[in-house]
């Protein structure tokens, strides 16, 4: 009997919990967003702004900063002063849900993004966090098998140690990855297969193809599939059901769901568990301290 009791109330409790929980997770209807980084990064953070709304997240704002090659990673934008004071002052405002930043190797460290989060989180302690990591660059320089074994085996291996290293400095903030760099690998592929009727050229500034030029800057089927990435990875959203037609013959929101259906979820978007609202939560508690009188009531009869 008297475990019975006990196990009534923590029953309660649990159900206002789960209640509890339930009422603090309500969907976005759209992030106030601010993206920073270099060539491969703003083009595809710009194209967001028109799948967020498309896709019915009409509260989605964005502001893109940033520059080019290098100076685009965010240690470099700390340190140029100019650049800083730009980004800081869209920080500033203290809406920034959303603070997207990319990678790009001459700064391997964790530094900079430090610096980024510390000063987003004194403005808004709120905010949540991605780090894209792009495709690599100089595509000639690699076949195509190594360009994809290359990019896969850093993203699943290293990326992902380098993302769970930042999340440790920062319990309790969601901090997450978006693989859209893939997006290069997987059109890639299907070029040398023969299976992408939609471009002719790998590299060329004149007709349709992956990239643009041999840095491996995106042309327009690398930029929409990119984007869709981005989508599912930020808003969620099942890109098979998704109504818009990106207008190639190639399936790229089959192609963009496959990717993020492979990737890790242990590295996307993890909730934060939300607190209680303070009502229910009070009512939680008394739950269980009502359970636990009645049960020393018991004993002591």
């Amino acid at each position: 009997m008297k475990h019975r009791l006990l196990r009534r109330g923590a029953a309660w409790a649990a159900a206002l919990l789960l209640l509890a929980g339930s009422v603090q997770a309500q969907p976005t209807t759209g992030y106030v967003s601010l993206f920073i980084g270099h060539s491969f990064f703003r083009p595809v953070a710009q194209g967001l702004a028109f799948h967020a709304v498309t896709a019915g997240f009409l509260d989605h704002t964005q502001t893109v900063l940033g520059a080019g090659g290098a100076n685009g990673a965010p240690q470099a934008l700390w340190e140029d002063p100019v650049k800083r004071a730009e980004i800081q002052a869209v920080l500033d405002n203290g809406n920034v849900e959303l603070f997207g930043m990319t990678f790009e190797p001459t700064y391997p460290t964790t530094e900079g993004y430090q610096n980024w989060i510390d000063y987003a989180l004194a403005q808004n302690p709120d905010t949540r966090f991605f780090i894209g990591l792009p495709w690599a660059d100089f595509p000639e320089n690699y076949d195509t098998a190594t360009y994809a074994s290359t990019w896969i085996n850093a993203h699943d291996n290293a990326w992902h140690d380098f993302i769970d290293e930042i999340r440790a400095l920062y319990p309790g903030v969601v901090i997450f990855c978006i693989p859209y760099g893939r997006s290069a690998v997987e059109l890639r592929n299907l070029f040398d297969a023969g299976n992408l009727p939609d471009v002719v050229a790998l590299i060329s500034n004149t007709e349709e193809s992956i990239f643009n030029d041999a840095k491996g800057h995106a042309d327009g089927i690398l930029l929409d599939l990119a984007e869709l990435v981005w989508l599912n990875a930020i808003y969620g959203v099942d890109l098979n059901a998704y109504a818009h037609d990106p207008g190639y013959i190639t399936d790229l929101k089959a192609i963009a769901q496959s990717i993020m259906d492979a990737h890790d979820a242990a590295h996307g978007p993890q909730p934060v568990p939300a607190l209680l609202p303070v009502g229910l939560g009070l009512l939680a508690l008394a739950c269980m301290a009502t359970a636990r009188r009645r049960l020393a009531g018991h004993r002591s009869a």
